[in-house]
């Protein structure tokens, strides 16, 4: 099972995104996201993007016969929060550290995203790979 991050997601959903095929196949392959994605991924297409909120939805449900979604569970915040001086988590990244921390508890053979330091900062004990 492989992680995706929701920059990979969202390349996945837009079909002019350079990235796009090799996100699609990502997005077949078996791939798990937690669902604090699907809220980032309507962000980054109503908000970056402009796509219409009923079209963005529509796009992000299409997903869920597509992929799984995981819950972030209270323990994957708290570990976060609670190990975050020792990991030198601060700030905003502490959004790719609590998806590190379900992919960690998945077992994931990998996590795919364009944010490679944060995620490699976060999550040194899981492969990270760019798309």
């Amino acid at each position: 099972m492989i992680y995706l991050d929701s920059g990979v997601i969202v390349r996945g959903l837009l079909f002019d995104a350079p990235e796009h095929l090799k996100c699609v196949r990502l997005i077949d392959q078996n791939a798990v996201a937690n669902c604090h994605a699907f809220a980032e991924v309507f962000n980054t297409l109503t908000g970056f993007f402009k796509i219409a909120n009923d079209s963005a939805s529509s796009m992000i449900e299409s997903l869920l016969e597509q992929m799984q979604f995981e819950e972030v569970l209270k323990i994957d915040y708290q570990k976060v929060i609670r190990e975050s001086r020792q990991r030198g988590i601060q700030g905003g990244i502490v959004y790719d550290a609590i998806h590190a921390e379900v992919a960690r508890r998945l077992k994931v053979e990998a996590i795919y995203t364009f944010n490679l330091s944060n995620f490699r900062h976060v999550a040194p004990d899981i492969p990270i790979v760019t798309p």
